[in-house]
């Protein structure tokens, strides 16, 4: 009987629990059949090779909220294939397949009774190469069968949230776990329930009673800033010295290790993630990163900088330079404590603000919370279309093969500084042309791309009309902001089952006749365009636009111009406009705050002292005060050459180590790249008979010697090397590198001005008299037409 019911029980899992409202029909697509509430989390039991029937741990949260229970339930791991014959010689006791309905590539599910027989089922089909969909997480998988998700019927305060924070005493710069003497000398945990506890004993005990503490507190969620590449680690391998179980899980269970890497624009950061049965790991690191994705601004991406950049630094912050940990600790305990409970609050306070979205998408997708917080919006979006076809027996599309040929609109059409500025842009723009111009892959057979579309916008309006300061309602409708946004980036995707690279450019190419069509009109209207950037344009409005209200009419003229259901929303104004290049420039509003866009005017491979010159700079341009801009090139130069430096954070470049060491020095070997100043940095920590750092960690470094023209890999240090006592960084070279970061100005001067301003003065002193700020108007660049 089980045999023959198994797969059935795929496709109609066991019924919800009598206090599970039932789900509308129309919300079975976005959020599952089965509608349980207060899951918390979903773990598969066993091993890959148990060959007793597999199942899942499900945890739930009691109706009070109190408590967390556990129940097992049956699961049947699956995957989709082109073809049944690889598994043909598998007995019916071990596998059922069945063909799916329609013609799409993926045209068969295997389900399987145990573990075991999944992994021999996969092996053999994909030996054969018989075409394989699988989705590689047990959980996932059996939140897709079963229809359900998280935190059904919970609010994302509901959560039991906690985070960590640790200090580590080292003499030797930054600190490595694997040397004895780098204890961790301060464990702070907190939690969203207002408790906090920090630990302070000899490291064995303490380690003992934070696991103690995290097992009796039971949270659903472990939250930090860098866990991932710094604190689990750390206290995972100082746990493994000591011969302690690091056992956070619910049941016990130490954490499950695998590499992951996630992307964030151009860049890619790989690491090493946690599976903490019963529990999620949410890195604030990574939320921060994946918020700067969009805005483009944030100064930079510590625990730090994004609790000033949104507020939440406690008013009385204490700040310890990460050099000073130790002495502080020796000379002022108290003060290092009061510094971890500020970084525990921050982190709390930061993960509040940006979790929410995805402890909602969590009600709709079918992953768990911390794999959502690891997976490109591309990816959640497929998870949903996967869902529904298994459940309505539809075979799945294969992803086509190729690329997008269209982008955004992006284009400058005037440089230097103009103003005043007026911001338009077309609501949601993609999503908007793809529901009013039936945009759909044509793969699709169950339609789900534009119901679901038109589902979630309506969704998003509602919660924004509901928003106002409800904080359920801002975090609801970013979720479904983070989905709708998807749907477009999928189309493109090259690796999505359900990209239509012709679509994607149709949708490309109706945005940029739109976009040439705001332009067309607003200079009917008199005003001049500066910049046009994907979804909106920068224009100086015409002179009879003089109040707020003026510009808002204008928009409004705008808005009467476009076809139906396309909308232009009137985003914002700014005294004056630094217009670089296309999508970088900077705005300064009426209240006086300069906001960045991209990263051509303040890259983050440059210097702290370079990004602060550049900032400042870009202030004194915006006002056109050019004595003021000859005075900080001065004053930078002088501080160089003086070696007045708060640290080497000031002069000192970060990087990530891409590559293992191992395969640098093979490309290097091979002629396939340079020596790079952080890659030997670590090889010369191995040739110590150090810890070599791995890929994923970061290096900080400075250079040292004699003459500008040194090289970067023979001239490195260590910036937790440098000493303020007996300075030996390069001079020279430094002032070099602040010329190279003055060229950012040279398109704003003639030529003769802009070595005046960026030089120290004569005998004669410098004068600023006659020299303006050059603005150039270009030629529209021309846009590729693609016929369909």
């Amino acid at each position: 009987m089980y045999n023959r019911l198994y797969l059935k029980e795929l496709i109609h899992p066991r019924m919800p629990p009598p206090d599970a409202p039932a789900p509308a029909d129309e919300a079975i697509t976005l959020y599952g059949k089965d509608p349980t509430p207060r899951i918390v989390d979903v773990q598969a039991l066993g091993a890959p090779g148990d060959p007793g029937p597999a199942r899942v741990r499900i945890y739930r949260r009691t109706e009070d909220g109190a408590a967390v229970e556990a129940e097992d339930a049956p699961f049947y791991p699956f995957f989709f294939l082109k073809d049944s014959a690889p598994l043909r010689g598998m007995p019916r006791s071990r596998v059922r397949c069945s063909r799916l309905q329609g013609e799409n590539p993926y045209r068969y599910v295997a389900a399987f009774r145990a573990m075991a027989d999944y992994w021999d089922g996969l092996r053999r089909a994909e030996r054969a190469d018989g075409g394989v969909y699988r989705v590689p997480n047990p959980a996932q998988q059996y939140l897709m069968q079963s229809g359900r998700t998280l935190f059904k019927g919970m609010r994302f305060e509901d959560l039991h949230r906690m985070q960590i924070d640790i200090e580590v005493y080292s003499e030797s710069g930054f600190p490595d776990a694997a040397r004895p003497e780098d204890a961790v000398i301060l464990v702070g945990l907190s939690d969203n329930r207002g408790w906090r506890r920090i630990l302070r004993a000899p490291e064995p005990q303490m380690l003992a009673e934070m696991i103690a503490l995290i097992r009796a507190r039971d949270p659903d969620v472990i939250e930090g800033h860098n866990l991932y590449g710094f604190d689990l680690p750390y206290l995972m391998q100082r746990c493994e010295r000591y011969g302690i179980p690091f056992g956070i899980g619910r049941d016990g269970s130490a954490p499950r290790t695998f590499p992951s890497s996630m992307r964030f624009a151009e860049r890619s950061v790989e690491f090493q993630a946690l599976d903490v049965v019963g529990r999620h790991i949410v890195d604030t690191y990574f939320q921060v990163m994946s918020f700067d994705v969009v805005k483009r601004n944030l100064p930079g991406y510590s625990l730090k900088a994004a609790a000033r950049y949104f507020g939440i630094a406690p008013p009385d912050r204490v700040y310890i330079d990460g050099a000073d940990i130790a002495r502080v600790w020796r000379e002022e305990p108290a003060r290092l404590e009061r510094y971890l409970e500020h970084d525990l609050a921050e982190t709390e306070a930061l993960a509040r603000r940006l979790s929410g979205a995805s402890f909602y998408l969590a009600q709709m997708t079918p992953m768990p919370y911390g794999q959502i917080a690891r997976t490109g919006p591309a990816g959640k979006i497929e998870s949903l279309f996967v869902r529904e076809y298994l459940r309505r027996r539809h075979s799945l599309p294969a992803g086509e093969v190729g690329t997008q040929a269209l982008g955004g609109y992006t284009d400058v059409f005037v440089t230097g500084v103009v103003g005043p500025i007026v911001y338009a842009d077309v609501e949601s723009l993609y999503p908007s042309i793809m529901l009013n111009y039936d945009v759909r892959p044509r793969t699709d057979a169950l339609g789900l791309f534009p119901d679901l579309l038109r589902r979630l916008t309506a969704l998003r309006l509602d919660a924004k009309r509901r928003m106002q300061d409800d904080g359920e309602m801002e975090a609801r409708q970013g979720s479904y902001k983070i989905l709708i946004n998807a749907f477009y980036g999928s189309l493109g995707f090259s690796q999505a089952l359900f990209n239509d690279f012709r679509e994607a450019d149709r949708v490309a190419s109706i945005g940029q006749e739109l976009l040439r069509s705001m332009i067309e009109h607003l200079r009917r209207f008199g005003g001049e365009v500066i910049e046009v950037d994907t979804d909106g344009v920068l224009f100086v409005p015409p002179p009879a636009c003089a109040s707020e209200a003026d510009e808002r009419r204008l928009v409004e003229r705008l808005n009467a111009e476009m076809p139906p259901g396309i909308r232009i929303g009137y985003e914002g104004r700014f005294q004056r406009m630094l217009s670089y290049k296309k999508k970088n420039y900077a705005l300064l509003t009426y209240t006086g705050e300069i906001k960045f866009k991209g990263s051509s005017l303040v890259s983050r491979s440059v210097e702290r002292f370079g990004r602060q010159f550049v900032r400042e700079g870009i202030r004194l341009l915006l006002a056109e005060d050019v004595a003021g801009l000859h005075a900080l090139y001065v004053a930078a130069r002088e501080r160089i050459t003086a070696h007045a430096w708060q640290s080497a954070d000031d002069f000192s470049r970060t990087e990530t180590l891409k590559t293992s060491l191992a395969a640098y020095q093979a490309d290097v070997a091979a002629g396939r790249r340079t020596r790079a100043a952080a890659y030997e940095l670590a090889l010369a920590r191995r040739a110590r008979g150090l810890p070599a750092p791995g890929v994923g960690d970061r290096m900080s470094y400075y250079i040292a010697g004699a003459g500008a023209g040194v090289t970067a890999s023979e001239a490195c240090r260590e910036a937790d090397a440098w000493d303020p006592r007996r300075p030996d960084e390069n001079t020279a070279y430094y002032l070099k590198r602040l010329d190279e970061v003055t060229a950012k100005f040279e398109p704003f001067f003639a030529p003769h001005d802009f070595r005046m301003i960026f030089s120290m003065p004569d005998m004669f002193g410098f004068s600023a008299e006659g020299i303006r700020v050059r603005k150039e108007v270009r030629e529209a660049a021309p846009i590729a037409d693609v016929p369909f």
